[in-house]
C-alpha cells in the first residue's frame, strides 16, 4: 500500500488541509513535524509563540491519535530528516503545503526540494486555499480568492492509516522549551489546537464582541478582538473556515435594516482583515525581499538617512543608531518615553504578547512613534514586535511597520500617517483610560484629560521628544528621499546578495547560519521561487505595480480615500456601491470584502 509522508509546517490542523487530504486518498501517511533550528533561533523567533506552537502541536498529535494515526516529532535539518523518515517507513514519496512566510522557510525548502531530488524522491508543494505562485494581476488574485473562499473546507479524515511505532519511527513526545535549549518569559500561553481555535471564533460570533467589533476595534480596552491571530499564523484554523462562519452573522434580508445590522457588519470589517492577510503574504510570495526591506530603496532607513545612505543592506543598517537613538529605542521597548499611550502598549506587548489586548490601532500608534517621531528605521520596531508576539507574522507585521513608516508609499503625493501620542491618542482610543491605567498603575490618580498628557512625576517620566518638531523632520525627510525614487522600476528593492535577517547581531545566541549558505543565490532558486525583477517583462510589472500603487483596489478606492483626508469617511464609504469583486459572482461568498488593501488589519 501507498504511504506518503505529510510534512506539517504552519498547518497545524487536521480539516481543510489539503496535502492531508490528498495523501490520504493515496492510502497511508506519515504525518511529521520537524523542529528546525533555523527556526527555533531566529533572530526574530519570540519564545511565547514557540510555546504556543508547541501546545498545538500537542493538540494535533491528539487529534491524530483519535483517528488512529499521530505525528512524529523531530528535531535536526528537515532535509535530513525526511530523508530518513521516507527510507524508515517505505514511503513513496512527501506532501507538504507552501509557506512563503520568512526567507529561512523558503531557504530550507529550497535544500529539501535538491536532497529529495537528488535521491529521486517524489516532493509535492500543494498551495493553501487562495494562495498562487502565478504572478498576476491583483484583480485577478482577489477573483480567485474569492472562489477558493467560497469553495467547501476540507473535511478532516475520519481514520488514518499510520504505520505503527517500531524502532525505525519510534514515538518520542513534543518536548518542552527547555529541552529546546530556550526559556520561558513567562507570558501567558493561549490553549492551543483547532478546538480552541474553533471555540474562540464561536465566541465571537455569538457573543457580544461581534455586536460592537465594527466600531469598538480600534479601542483596546473594549476587548473585542477574536483571539484568533496566533492559531491562524500557525494553520491551527483558516481564513475560509473563518469566513464561512463568519457568513452565517449576515441578515438574510438585503433591505435597509439587514445592512445595518451590527452582527452583519462586524462580520465583513472582520473578513476584510482576513482578505488582507491573505493578501499581503501574496505580496511576500512575490518580494521576499520586503521582510528585509523598504519596498522602495531610497526610503531605507530612519529620519536622519540620506540619499547616499540609501540601499544598504540590513547587516549594515542594523548597527547605525546614534547614541541619542540607542535610548530613544530603549525608552520605547521598555515603556518609559513619558506618552502614556505608547508606553501602555510597550508594557502590554512584553506582558502578554500583544495577541489579544494590543489592537491593531494600539499597534499603529506605537509603531509610528518609533519610526516617525523617533525617526529610527522600522526595522528596529518590527524586530522588536516579532520577538514579543504571540501572534507575530512576518508579512503581516513587517509590512504593518513599513506602511506606518510611510516607506510602502511613493509619489510628491504620498500619504504619511504620524498619530498624535498625547491627548489626541487617548481620546480616540482611551477615551475612558482603561487601557492605559491596566497598563501604567502610576498614573491610576490622573483625571482622564490628563492621560495624555501627564504632569511632572517622581515616578513617570517627562516626554522623550517634541511632537511638532519631531513629526516635520520625519516629514521632510520622507519628502527628501521620495524625491531620489526617479524609475519606480529601478527603485523597487531587489533581493540581496546575502539574506541575514536584520539586526541579528544585537541578538545573542541566534543562529544565521543557514543565511550564510545562501550568498548570492537568484530569487528562482528559492522555494516557492520570487519573482526576479531583472527578467520582468512589461507584462509582468503591469501586473505588479496592480499590487503596489499606494492605496487603490478597487475603482472608488481613491474616492473614499480623499473623502477620509476631508473627515467624511464613514459617510462617503456608506454611500459607495459595493466594488465588483464583492457582488455576487458565482461560487463568491456572500460577504462585502470590497475595501482598500493597504487598510490596517486587527
Amino acid at each position: 500500500m501507498a504511504c506518503t509522508v505529510v510534512w506539517f509546517r504552519r498547518d497545524l490542523r487536521l480539516s481543510d488541509h489539503a496535502a492531508l487530504s490528498q495523501a490520504c486518498r493515496r492510502g497511508a501517511v506519515l504525518p511529521v513535524f520537524v523542529l528546525d533550528r533555523d527556526l527555533l533561533f531566529h533572530p526574530e523567533t519570540a519564545v511565547a509563540r514557540v510555546a504556543f506552537m508547541l501546545e498545538s502541536l500537542r493538540a494535533l498529535d491528539a487529534e491524530l491519535r483519535q483517528r488512529g494515526g499521530r505525528l512524529l516529532i523531530r528535531s535536526g535539518d528537515p532535509a535530513e530528516v525526511l530523508l530518513q523518515l521516507v527510507r524508515a517507513s517505505g514511503a513513496d514519496g512527501v506532501i507538504a503545503h507552501t509557506d512563503s512566510e520568512r526567507l529561512v522557510g523558503r531557504v530550507r525548502d529550497a535544500r529539501v526540494s535538491r536532497a529529495l531530488a537528488a535521491h529521486r524522491i517524489p516532493l509535492h508543494w500543494v498551495e493553501p486555499a487562495g494562495a498562487t505562485g502565478e504572478l498576476m494581476p491583483y484583480s485577478h488574485w482577489s477573483r480567485q480568492w474569492h472562489q477558493a473562499m467560497a469553495s467547501p473546507a476540507l473535511p478532516a479524515p475520519e481514520q488514518l492509516m499510520v504505520p505503527a511505532p517500531s524502532e525505525a519511527l519510534p514515538d518520542l513526545p513534543v518536548p518542552s522549551l527547555q529541552e529546546l535549549g530556550l526559556r520561558a518569559d513567562a507570558k501567558p500561553i493561549p490553549t492551543g489546537g483547532s478546538a480552541a481555535a474553533f471555540q474562540r471564533l464561536e465566541q465571537f460570533c455569538e457573543g457580544s464582541a461581534s455586536r460592537s467589533y465594527y466600531w469598538e476595534l480600534s479601542y483596546p480596552s473594549a476587548k473585542v478582538t477574536t483571539g484568533l491571530s496566533p492559531y491562524l499564523k500557525f494553520g491551527v484554523i483558516t481564513p475560509r473556515q473563518c469566513l464561512q462562519r463568519l457568513a452565517w452573522l449576515l441578515p438574510r434580508s438585503s433591505g435597509a435594516g439587514g445592512r445595518r445590522d451590527p452582527r452583519g457588519r462586524s462580520a465583513v470589517q472582520l473578513a476584510s482583515r482576513l482578505r488582507w492577510g491573505c493578501a499581503i503574504h501574496q505580496r511576500f510570495r512575490f518580494l521576499p525581499q520586503l521582510e528585509l526591506s523598504a519596498l522602495w530603496s531610497p526610503l531605507e532607513g530612519g529620519s536622519g538617512a540620506s540619499p547616499a545612505a540609501s540601499g544598504l543592506s540590513s547587516d549594515e543598517a542594523a548597527g547605525g543608531l546614534t547614541a541619542e537613538q540607542e535610548e530613544l529605542y530603549a525608552a520605547w521597548r521598555e515603556g518609559r518615553t513619558g506618552f502614556p499611550i505608547v508606553d501602555a502598549a510597550a508594557r502590554c506587548l512584553q506582558a502578554e504578547g500583544g495577541w489579544l489586548e494590543l489592537n491593531f490601532r494600539s499597534r499603529a500608534f506605537y509603531a509610528s512613534f518609533l519610526s516617525n517621531l523617533c525617526g529610527i528605521d522600522w526595522r528596529f520596531g518590527a524586530l522588536h514586535y516579532m520577538r514579543h508576539l504571540i501572534d507575530g507574522d512576518c508579512p503581516i507585521d513587517h509590512y504593518q511597520w513599513a506602511m506606518q513608516a510611510g516607506v510602502t508609499y511613493h509619489g510628491s503625493k504620498a500619504w504619511t500617517r504620524i498619530y498624535h501620542p498625547g491627548q489626541v491618542a487617548v481620546d480616540r482610543c482611551d477615551p475612558q483610560g482603561l487601557f492605559i491605567r491596566r497598563w501604567l498603575p502610576e498614573l491610576r490618580g490622573l483625571t482622564n484629560d490628563q492621560l495624555g498628557s501627564p504632569p511632572a512625576m517622581a515616578d513617570y517620566p517627562a516626554p522623550v521628544l517634541d511632537y511638532d518638531r519631531s513629526r516635520r523632520l520625519r516629514l521632510e525627510a520622507l519628502e527628501q528621499q521620495r524625491l531620489h525614487i526617479g524609475d519606480v522600476q529601478a527603485a523597487m528593492a531587489r533581493l540581496p546578495q546575502h539574506l541575514h535577517p536584520f539586526g541579528y547581531e544585537r541578538i545573542a545566541g541566534c543562529d544565521v547560519a543557514w543565511a550564510d549558505l545562501w550568498a548570492n543565490q537568484p530569487p528562482s532558486a528559492l522555494q516557492p521561487s520570487a519573482v526576479d525583477l531583472e527578467r520582468l517583462d512589461p507584462a509582468g510589472w503591469k501586473a505588479l505595480f496592480s499590487w503596489f500603487s499606494g492605496t487603490s483596489r478597487t475603482n472608488n478606492t481613491s474616492r473614499s480615500t480623499g473623502a477620509a483626508r476631508k473627515g467624511n469617511s464613514s459617510k462617503a464609504s456608506a454611500g459607495r456601491s459595493r466594488s465588483r469583486r464583492a457582488q455576487g459572482s458565482p461560487g463568491q461568498l456572500s460577504l462585502d470584502l470590497g475595501f482598500a488593501l493597504d487598510a490596517e488589519i486587527g
